[in-house]
């Protein structure tokens, strides 16, 4: 049981204060979406236009 205890404590620093890499790892999906939009955009909907 102290090792699940450990673990519960060094989980909760981390959701509260996220480290560089974890936000980098969040907005990575977010990033890779906008340039894919961008994308389709440019080849499907200016030439339209």
């Amino acid at each position: 049981m102290g090792k699940h205890d450990k673990q519960e404590g060094g989980r909760h620093p981390d959701r509260m204060q996220p480290t560089w890499g974890a936000r980098v790892a969040q907005l990575l999906p977010l990033i890779n979406l906008l340039i894919a939009i961008q994308k389709i955009v440019e080849e499907w909907i200016l030439p339209f236009v």
